[in-house]
Order: structure tokens, then sequence, then C-alpha cells
């Protein structure tokens, strides 16, 4: 009888696997590799796409996802309502230069009609990224390559190695976790991930994303 399959989280987070992440390239759809290094307490990304010559850079601010639109003002008539705009903007296959924690000033402005005279005044936007969107690269809102619907729910990983550290979790018989803070990968998947009832479901999509995973390319 073989001994049952065990897993430990060792408490490592989803950053661990963020210095390497397959996506598509917005412009022309073909795969691409984000690679990013942390230092100086920040994240330092690039994106350059082998197709199309599409760039990202993390000193550039670059973000191609959503984008959280916003702005307020007192009616430019009446004066006496607040008039607000409150809105998301879709993935763009170019890139805006919005900041990563701060809101960044559009230079643009849009009409809002008032609720109490009816009339419309101007309204300056500010732009905030939309982040933690699931299926997207988290330096600059590309979208993963490595992604699978199940019926369960929306599986994806960054690359090889997160992949590897999901399968060897999903397929453990004992799963341990002692002294290890909330913030791990692994404490942090949706419950539906760790149902017994779903391993065989998981298992199979992590193959077929390992099979479309490309290997790191040795220098």
């Amino acid at each position: 009888m073989s001994a049952p399959l065990r897993h430990r989280d060792e408490g490592r987070s989803l950053g661990v696997f963020a210095d390497r992440i397959e996506v598509s390239c917005p412009r022309c759809g073909q795969a691409g590799v984000v690679r990013a290094d942390w230092r100086d307490r920040q994240w330092h990304a690039l994106f350059v796409c082998a197709h199309c010559a599409l760039e990202a850079r993390s000193e550039r601010c670059d973000w191609f996802g959503e984008v959280c639109v916003h702005g307020r003002r007192p009616c430019g008539y009446c004066g006496h309502q607040w008039l607000r705009i409150d809105r998301l903007r879709p993935a763009s296959a170019q890139a805006r230069h919005v900041h990563e924690c701060s809101s960044m000033h559009l230079d643009e402005s849009l009409p809002v009609q008032c609720p109490i005279c009816t009339r419309s005044s101007e309204v300056k936007i500010d732009a905030v990224r939309r982040r933690g969107r699931d299926g997207l690269d988290p330096h600059f809102g590309l979208p993963l390559r490595l992604v699978e619907t199940t019926r369960a729910g929306l599986l994806w990983v960054y690359n090889a190695q997160h992949l590897d550290e999901l399968r060897r979790y999903i397929a453990a018989d004992q799963r341990e976790r002692r002294g290890v803070a909330n913030r791990s990968m692994i404490s942090r998947l949706p419950t539906w991930m760790k149902l017994a009832r779903h391993r065989p479901l998981m298992l199979k999509s992590l193959d077929r994303l390992a099979a479309l995973s490309s290997p790191p390319k040795r220098a």
C-alpha cells in the first residue's frame, strides 16, 4: 500500500510566483512573458511582445486592465448638488499610464446631468487600477495565458512553478498547515478548489494547462 500524498503549506504568498508570468499580448494575442523582480520594496516589471513589439514597463506605470474612473464636483448651475462619476473602463490594447496606488488625473472631463436642475456640467475625472481580478497579470493587467474555465470556477496559474505547487496541494491526501499566517497562496484559494470532490476535475485541468506552459529559457 503506497503512502498517502502529503502537502505542507510553507506560507509562500502568490507574489513568490509573480517574477515570471505567462500572458497573452493584448494587441496581437500571441504568447508572451512578463518578467519582474522585487527590489527597493517594489516590483520592477517588463513585458515585450516578440511578435508585435508591444512594450510595457512598470516605471511608466503602464496598465492594460480595467480602470475605475471617478470624479465629483458641485453643479455648475444650481451649486447645491454633487455631481458624481463612478464607472469602469474596459481593458485596452493600448497602455494607460495609471499609478499603482494613487489616483491619476486624466486631463479629461465628462458631462453629468444634475438631478435637481437637470442641466449638465463637466466633471474632471481621475483613474485607478482595478486590481485583484482573476485571470489577469498583477503587474500590467494583461490576460493570463494559463487559464481554464471549469464547471466549478475559473482556474488560472502564473507559470509552471505556480502550477506545480497547486497540483501538489490538490493531489495531496493529507494537507498540513502549521504556524502559517493567513497570507499564503494556499490559504487564500477559493473553497471550491479545496473540496475533495473537485480533485479529479482540478487535476485534469492542471494537466491541460501544463501542456500549454512554456518552460523558462536558460541563459
